[in-house]
């Protein structure tokens, strides 16, 4: 029983409903919200009398299909009153805030955080995220009067800009918007350091990044999570941990070493990106005379390792075993390996500046 069981449209409605109900005793939350509240919390009760009505005998008004179709038996059980009054959304959309913006504006910003990052799923919350970015954008556009009519000294008494540009990053409006896109990732973590060496300089940064992070192995064993590491990579490219993390370990390698762009948890979709040269890469060879320490090497759909050496073809991967016993593609281990490159079937250029 899991999030990971729920449908698109269940996993929208979980993390719209379980946000709301976290911000529900927030000063500013207001009686719109408390509606969409108990709107998106009736859908996820109706859905379950939904899944257990198709899942009794024809008879009785199912599909004949049970309880072990579609994960009918999983998403009933994790949709259940309990999990919905203790539950927290999965997924967020990290926005600036400043302290000085009104108790309404900042409860508003974070409702927004929830509904940037899924795509709603009925006409019914299509309205209800509309309503929170409508209510956003008026007091954009409320700012800029008030900043237009106001004299200097009052705009900054109320810090009306640095309210203003957190509502423009909100609404994905003006230069604010544009400047905090380039800087951050999809889910609005920026492209900056954690932890390790690295910090900003290039391929031979990325080297000592690497180096930095030899062993680290997930804990509990098997479970693809592990504190910090390998959770907050996965976290910081993917939204959630718990799922195979060799490319967003390849993801952050780049980004904590001064590559801007997006990057994703999928080898396929990294893949794709560097055959059409978007995000972190700036294209894609099967020619190893190509590659570079801080390329990306691919194994089909399956893994993702990190150039290291380019004269031997030696890589640090993420998600590997440290020898050719175990799983090569979820091993659970920081580790360097020498695989040679009739190993991979391809390279991701990453757009270092050198």
């Amino acid at each position: 029983m899991s999030y990971g069981d729920l449908t698109d449209g269940e996993k929208a409605h979980w993390n719209e409903y379980t946000n709301l109900r976290q911000i529900s005793d927030w000063p500013g939350f207001d009686e719109e919200q408390d509606q969409r509240r108990a709107d998106s919390r009736t859908w996820l009760q109706e859905k379950r009398k939904e899944i257990w009505r198709l899942a009794q005998p024809k008879s009785d008004g199912g599909d004949g299909q049970g309880w072990d179709h579609a994960n009918r038996r999983e998403r009933y059980e994790f949709l259940k009153d309990d999990n919905l009054n203790k539950g927290a959304p999965k997924h967020e959309y990290r926005l600036p805030a400043p302290g000085t913006m009104t108790d309404t504006e900042k409860v508003y910003v974070e409702e927004r955080e929830v509904y940037l990052i899924f795509d709603s799923t009925t006409d019914e919350q299509k309205q209800r995220k509309t309503a929170n970015l409508t209510w956003l954008q008026d007091r954009r556009k409320q700012l800029w009067h008030l900043m237009d009519d106001s004299s200097d000294d009052e705009n900054k008494a109320n810090d009306r800009q640095n309210r203003y540009d957190a509502l423009c990053v909100a609404t994905h409006h003006g230069q604010a918007w544009e400047d905090y896109e380039k800087s951050h990732n999809k889910y609005g973590v920026p492209f900056t350091p954690t932890t390790g060496a690295g910090g900003g300089g290039g391929r031979s940064d990325c080297k000592r990044w690497l180096e930095s992070f030899l062993g680290v192995s997930e804990d509990p064993p098997n479970s693809n999570k592990g504190h910090e590491q390998p959770s907050k990579w996965q976290d910081r490219v993917y939204g959630s941990d718990g799922v195979p993390w060799c490319a967003c370990f390849a993801v952050c390698s780049s980004w904590d070493n001064g590559v801007s762009g997006s990057g994703t948890a999928g080898v396929w979709n990294n893949t794709d990106l560097a055959k059409k040269g978007q995000g972190i890469y700036r294209g894609y060879t099967t020619d190893p005379s190509r590659v570079h320490a801080g390329d990306h090497a691919f194994l089909s759909d399956d893994h993702t390792g990190v150039i290291y050496d380019a004269d031997d073809c030696t890589t640090i991967e993420g998600n590997t075993s440290p020898g050719s016993e175990g799983s090569q593609y979820n091993g659970g281990t920081v580790a360097q390996r020498n695989r040679g490159w009739g190993g991979w079937t391809g390279f991701g250029l990453v757009r270092y500046d050198d």
